[in-house]
């Protein structure tokens, strides 16, 4: 929390409470249906309750987009809080009738706000957090949603056991904490209007369909946001599905506890794989979680077929379940913020919420096919999902590969090290850079490419480009082969493609010494640094690796992987220097990497044991 803004934990709690009380009132309803009103026909009725919840999605999105641009964010949440307190006092008027068609109306009024809830807020969050905090304020607003999930599914259960099953009292407790909510976004901080230009798109539909076309333009916002709707799928289905599951298989006698607590865990693993994205995230947004998240959730929807007879696995299944979701869904929403232009990101994230509520309506409909139509048990419905996930997640991968392989990359890096990184302002957002590090190991590429939201171009010799089981790799991350032995033409073509990378914006990396250092020093610099910047202008960082030296990696005591770790976890820091002309020579370059690794020798003292530690 320390790198969000001041007032964000009041935005968390306002809407902590819309989540909250979305997911209290449907649990209400859903309980109602299944143990007072005892349907034959629960998961048809269940099914017209999701609904009836996902269509105002889809059919007010390009109205909830424009009035995120148009109107300052900040705004629109508070307006929208305060029409929840008006729409709870309707939930409490449904429940005195003990009527389903006015439970449902109301339930259409909660999505319909919450759908100009979503692009406002998560519109909020790059207007107030800063590029590098994005991930973590999507982080816990996921954490905190998923919490008031787990407490709105959970509680409504206690609640409605505790009150004699009476609708009409749990209905009170809502408008309460609508009312504690519509005093608590007063205080969040303001922001401006995007001032769009845009007119308002009165005809919801056609604005439905030219919005989609405007996000389908921006490949790879439109890619996140498809990935984006199928979690809300899946987990629309899981979420529903756990029901009838629980009751029909687990010998749960219709406990409204036990049957809350179901979904309640899905939350609980939600809130924690959010935390963990962040964490394995760093700095920057890092789309190689998707797929990770994606095979979790997957693996979850097969181990369901095999806990029918089961309570506590099935909540094992159910945690780990959440927790793939949040590692799959936090960085998406993360890039759809962070890659929209300004102006324009109430339209992006509208358009993703219409694609998220079309999705929704599939998922409804899926469901219905599978559960009422084709009358499939529930373990059936999961593992057939999960077979489907697993499809899902190999077009994922055919798609961003670049990103799971580099994703991996960072795992491994910070699984084994501790990782440090310093001077990391200097490091251009967009546009060309040149990185000149060090060369103490054979993972430096590794070590480095662990530090940067962006990708890299690294210049590395053409006999480890052409290794059979790393070329693959390679040729994904556009690594540029080049071999010293080569014929001049050769050289001289490998280090063309590097300033062409330059010329197009990239950032490249080259290890100026030309090899691993033997000694644990320093080695020259070569001249092929100059050669690539020869006619460009883009800045050239210096990069220090430091205490690197030791790894199994490195030739510390004169052998290769051949020798007895050092210990495991050991702290590594890579500096990068303040950004240097293009027009340096090679041993300026070099006397710029010394200094670094000067500074870092004026700052190191001896301990007891011999070693050395920053001070």
């Amino acid at each position: 929390m320390k790198q969000l803004p001041k007032k964000f934990s009041i935005f968390l709690f306002a809407q902590s409470l819309g989540a909250f009380n979305d997911n209290f009132f449907k649990m209400l309803l859903q309980l109602t249906v299944l143990q007072v009103m005892v349907s034959q026909h629960a998961e048809g009725i269940i099914s017209q309750a999701n609904m009836v919840f996902t269509i105002p999605f889809v059919i007010f999105g390009p109205w909830a987009g424009y009035v995120a641009d148009r109107f300052a964010k900040s705004s629109v949440i508070r307006y929208v809080k305060y029409a929840e307190v008006g729409v709870m006092l309707l939930g409490l008027f449904a429940f005195y009738l003990s009527s389903l068609p006015w439970m449902l109306a109301v339930l259409f009024l909660m999505s319909t706000q919450s759908a100009f809830f979503g692009p406002a807020k998560y519109g909020y969050i790059p207007e107030t957090c800063k590029h590098e905090s994005i991930t973590a304020a999507n982080s816990w607003v996921g954490m905190t949603t998923f919490v008031s999930i787990i407490l709105g599914t959970a509680i409504t259960g206690l609640l409605f056991s505790w009150h004699g099953q009476s609708g009409v009292i749990l209905a009170i407790y809502a408008i309460a904490i609508a009312i504690v909510g519509a005093i608590s976004v007063r205080y969040i901080s303001p922001t401006r209007p995007s001032g769009t230009d845009n007119p308002f798109p009165w005809n919801p539909v056609s604005a439905i369909f030219r919005d989609l076309g405007f996000l389908r333009k921006q490949k790879s916002l439109f890619l996140a946001a498809m990935a984006n709707s199928y979690f809300w799928m899946i987990g629309l289905i899981f979420q529903t599905n756990i029901l009838i599951f629980g009751r029909n298989m687990l010998g749960t006698d219709g406990s409204s506890v036990l049957l809350s607590l179901l979904p309640a865990f899905i939350g609980i693993g939600v809130a924690a794989g959010s935390m963990l994205a962040n964490r394995w995230s760093g700095k920057k947004v890092e789309l190689g979680l998707v797929p990770l998240g994606g095979i979790g959730l997957a693996i979850s929807g097969i181990a369901l077929w095999f806990s029918t007879a089961s309570y506590g696995w099935t909540a094992a299944i159910l945690l780990f379940a959440g927790m793939c979701g949040g590692l799959y869904y936090v960085p998406l929403y993360a890039f759809l913020q962070a890659y929209s232009k300004d102006g324009e990101k109430g339209r992006v994230l509208a358009s993703a919420g219409i694609m998220n509520g079309i999705a929704l309506v599939c998922g409804t409909f899926l469901h219905r096919l599978l559960a009422v139509e084709l009358a499939l048990a529930p373990e059936v419905i999961f593992i057939t999902m999960g077979f489907v996930t697993l499809a899902v997640v190999t077009i994922i991968c055919a798609i961003i590969p670049e990103y799971f392989f580099r994703f991996l990359g960072w795992l491994m890096v910070h699984t084994f090290y501790k990782v440090e990184v310093r001077g990391e302002e200097h490091i251009p957002q967009s546009g060309p850079a040149l990185l000149t590090p060090n060369h103490v190991t054979y993972i430096d590429s590794l070590l480095v490419n662990a530090t940067m939201q962006r990708f890299i171009r690294f210049v590395m010799l053409k006999e480890y480009y052409e290794l059979p089981f790393a070329n693959r790799f390679f040729r994904l991350m556009k690594a540029i082969p080049i071999s010293p032995r080569s014929p001049r033409e050769e050289v001289a073509a490998s280090l063309d493609r590097a300033r062409q990378e330059l010329a197009e914006d990239h950032t490249v990396c080259i290890f100026p010494e030309g090899k691993v250092t033997r000694d644990g020093e320093l080695n020259p610099f070569k001249r092929g640094c100059e050669t690539i910047l020869q006619g460009l202008s883009c800045p050239i960082i210096p990069v220090y690796i430091h205490n690197a030296w030791g790894s199994i990696f490195s030739f510390e005591r004169g052998k290769l992987f051949w020798k007895r770790p050092r210990g495991f976890r050991n702290k590594i820091t890579i500096c990068f220097g303040d950004p240097l002309p293009a027009n340096c020579r090679a041993d300026e370059i070099e006397a710029a990497v010394r200094r670094i690794a000067d500074n870092f020798r004026d700052h190191l003292r001896p301990q007891g044991d011999g070693n050395i530690l920053l001070t």
